[in-house]
């Protein structure tokens, strides 16, 4: 009898851990084969904390128990956690609460508000693009520090660059001053503080400015502080009309969007995956 009662407790035990280390975060649905952790699956599939989804001429519907939505594209593959979802191939649609981001090659995308819908695409080279469909969504570096706030209609590309520093900072921004601090908004609708030059003469004025960045200033609407090295009228100094901004090792690009809507193909059940 106490043979078959520690037996019992054993198996508890080991159920007990087994249902700990495999709860469900979420479901995923397929638009024709895709892989999830390395098994095929053509119908639906239980979703696990450190789940690896793969597509191939499919896509896939990725619905989270704590209210996220993803659609994965074709040819696209991420790993799902209940939190966050690392975006390593193709392109993803997202509409998830603010308690989860997206990241990809260095960045964090995360939702703004509830009714926030949105692409990220992992493009040629280590770019990604962040594409609006509805409310907006806040863009930072690795390191916290906030790189963008994409608009409706907006889409704007990171790419990471070779060597360059992760507090570095150079673009174009408006001067203001207010409650007697300075800031400068970017175009992609990010305000820092300025500090260590004084930049009384250039308010109301668009300008270019190069220093050092870091986030969380502290001041009320500040998304970070810019230690200026250098701040000149904007055309007073040598910048590409296409690159407005270089922060935190990231170079910044944005443009309205035409046509920005997830391609959501078929596929049937020889579609190819990935291996």
């Amino acid at each position: 009898m106490f043979k078959k009662l520690q037996v019992a407790a054993v198996l508890m035990c080991l159920l007990s851990y087994a249902a700990a280390g495999t709860v469900s975060i979420g479901t995923a649905s397929a638009r024709g084969v895709i892989r999830v952790d390395s098994y095929v699956v053509n119908s639906n599939a239980t979703l696990f904390d450190g789940s690896v989804v793969e597509t191939g001429q499919a896509t896939a519907d990725l619905r989270l128990n704590k209210g996220a939505e993803i659609t994965l594209s074709s040819s696209s593959r991420g790993i799902l956690y209940k939190d966050h979802l690392v975006l390593q191939q193709g392109k993803s649609e997202l509409a998830a609460p603010s308690t989860f981001e997206l990241q990809a090659n260095g960045i964090r995308v995360i939702p703004n508000g509830l009714n926030s819908r949105g692409v990220v695409s992992i493009v040629s080279g280590n770019t990604v693009e962040v594409a609006s469909l509805s409310g907006s969504f806040g863009v930072t570096s690795e390191n916290g520090v906030m790189l963008a706030n994409v608009r409706p209609g907006r889409v704007v590309s990171f790419a990471m660059q070779q060597g360059a520093s992760p507090t570095e900072f150079y673009g174009v921004g408006l001067v203001t001053l207010e409650n007697g601090t300075y800031y400068l908004t970017t175009d992609e609708n990010v305000k820092y503080v300025i500090t260590c030059k004084d930049p009384h003469g250039f308010v109301g004025d668009k300008v270019v400015v190069s220093g050092t960045i870091q986030g969380g200033s502290g001041q009320p609407g500040s998304t970070g502080t810019i230690c200026v090295k250098s701040i000149d009228i904007n055309g007073g100094t040598q910048m590409s009309k296409r690159t407005k901004l270089l922060i935190a090792g990231l170079l910044i690009g944005g443009a309205a969007a035409a046509a920005i809507a997830l391609a959501r193909g078929g596929g049937g059940g020889k579609a190819a995956v990935s291996p």
